[in-house]
């Protein structure tokens, strides 16, 4: 089973991108890395720990929809490469909803490899989704206290 780490500090930085930018959705790059299996799959025990995130623009400028510029997805790989880390997912927001996959993120998910993360600024919470079979299947999530992201740095 994957199982994703993610550090109170990114978190709050999610929630306040998003809170900046409603009422449209946030989204942006999340960069960390993968350990366990090479390839992530249901069955495989994998911890994905998110370290960082890259706001990025969103085209779309809706409140429903988001497309993340091309060109801040290419900054965010090439600030992975630098720090020797890769992008392993996404981030956006539901400006007005709990986060909860729609239909619209199911069906624009792409790469199983790929980790999604929707927060709300409306109940300040996250939830991790991973692309399985048509679907996005929820992720166990733990949110990391920011002193023990410290000692781990």
């Amino acid at each position: 089973m994957t199982r994703v780490c993610l550090p109170a500090a990114i978190l709050r930085d999610m929630l306040d991108h998003a809170r900046h930018v409603a009422p449209d959705e946030c989204c942006g790059l999340l960069i960390g890395s993968i350990h366990g299996a090479d390839e992530p799959s249901e069955a495989s025990d994998t911890a994905v720990c998110v370290v960082s995130s890259v706001p990025a623009r969103n085209l779309r400028r809706s409140p429903t929809r988001y497309l993340v510029d091309p060109a801040d997805h290419f900054a965010a790989i090439r600030t992975a490469r630098q720090d020797r880390r890769t992008v392993i997912g996404a981030y956006h927001s539901h400006p007005t909803s709990p986060p909860a996959a729609s239909a619209t993120d199911t069906r624009e998910a792409s790469g199983a490899e790929f980790l999604y993360l929707i927060v709300s600024p409306v109940t300040g919470t996250v939830k991790a989704f991973r692309p399985s079979a048509g679907r996005l299947r929820e992720l166990p999530l733990q949110i990391v206290p920011d002193a023990l992201t410290r000692l781990g740095s």
